[in-house]
This record gives C-alpha cells, structure tokens and sequence, in this order.
C-alpha cells in the first residue's frame, strides 16, 4: 500500500494545476482575441517566454498541467521538474528585486522578494528526504 501523499506536495500540485488552467484560458483567449491581454500577464507563470505569444502560453500550461499531474502521482520526473520551475523563477526575479534594494524601496522589495522566497520554501522542501522517500517509495510500488 502506498504511503499517504504528503499534504505539500498535494497543495502544491494544485497549485501547478491552477497555473496551467490560467496559461490556457488565457492563452486560448489571445488567440480567439488578439489584443485582449497584455503578454505581461503571464509573465511570472513564464518566465521570460511570455514574448513569444499566445503559443508559448499553451506550451507552459502543458508544463505545468504534466508536472501538476506528476506531482500528484509522486513521479520523480515532476519533483525535478518543479524544483527547475521554481529556480528559474528565482533567477528571473533577482534582477527586479536587486533594482529594489538598491533604490531601498521597501514596498516593491517586499513585492520583488516574496516570490523569491516562497520559491526557495519550494525547493528547500521538495530536497528534504521524507519527501524525496515519498516519490522514490511510488517506483518500488
């Protein structure tokens, strides 16, 4: 019998879930209506990637939606995928957050910093080994 799946990683495949939904209602609506979002909006989902239009807003919802489902199913592939995910958000939102703290604006660091952090939360757990043992446990079974 498999071990029960650890609540973060549950959460957190939600969490992927509903990022891939809004990468496809938005994507999907940029191509029935050009114009309607700015490509900005995807930007923190994207990670740069967003410039090449609605096309790369459908390629990063699949992402997301296989690493949700990855995750949900405790697949190893999904745990280093969303480990990769969360590190190249962190390199992509240092530029903003260093512009910040040099200025020494306190709200937009705070706003430029949080992501950081909540990534880093991300990877620091998903490298601890109970949960490593939890998707390493779903290939012997």
């Amino acid at each position: 019998m498999p071990s029960p799946r650890p609540t973060f990683i549950a959460a957190l495949s939600v969490v992927f879930a509903l990022a891939a939904a809004f990468l496809t209602v938005t994507g999907g609506t940029m191509l029935l209506n050009p114009g309607m979002f700015s490509f900005r909006i995807g930007a923190t989902l994207l990670g740069g990637f967003e410039t090449a239009g609605p096309y790369a807003f459908l390629l990063g919802s699949a992402l997301y939606g296989l690493t949700a489902y990855g995750l949900w199913t405790r697949r190893n592939w999904a745990r280093r995928t969303a480990i990769a995910i969360a590190t190249w958000g962190i390199v992509m939102a240092v530029p903003s957050a260093s512009a910040a703290a040099i200025e020494f604006n306190p709200i937009p660091l705070l706003l430029a910093g949080l992501p950081i952090i909540v990534r880093v939360v991300v990877i620091f757990f998903l490298m601890q080994p109970p949960v490593t043992d939890a998707f390493s446990q779903m290939k012997q079974e």
